[in-house]
């Protein structure tokens, strides 16, 4: 299930969190409501330390970020960057290590032809 979740309602995600090491290396692709949960009460990252540390690598401000899974499986927080120029990107903070990659646009669920549906 994809959620993208706006900067305003982080203060009512944070009990929620995001852990990806217990679901991790599993062939599930989706969690349940629940099994987010368990795993978010198990996580050493919750979503704000996630949009701090994708900040602090890339300079810029955090416009969303939710629970997703890479295309390795692994679970973890994507993280929506506007950066000075402008321009939006999309980086995937691992809970386990903190670390952070850059998504890739064709990897980025989250395009422009949603926008351009108004015809």
């Amino acid at each position: 299930m994809k959620r993208i979740i706006a900067m305003s309602l982080i203060p009512a995600t944070f009990a929620v969190g995001l852990a990806g090491t217990a679901w991790a290396g599993t062939d599930h692709t989706e969690m349940s409501d629940a099994q987010e949960v368990q795993a978010a009460m198990q996580s050493s990252m919750n979503l704000t330390q996630a949009v701090d540390a994708a900040q602090s690598l890339t300079g810029g401000t955090a416009l969303a970020a939710g629970w997703e899974n890479n295309d390795a499986g692994l679970w973890g927080y994507e993280v929506e960057i506007a950066d000075a120029a402008g321009t939006v990107q999309t980086w995937f903070v691992n809970p386990a290590d903190g670390s952070a990659e850059k998504v890739m646009e064709t990897q980025d669920d989250h395009d422009e032809t949603d926008e351009q549906d108004d015809d």
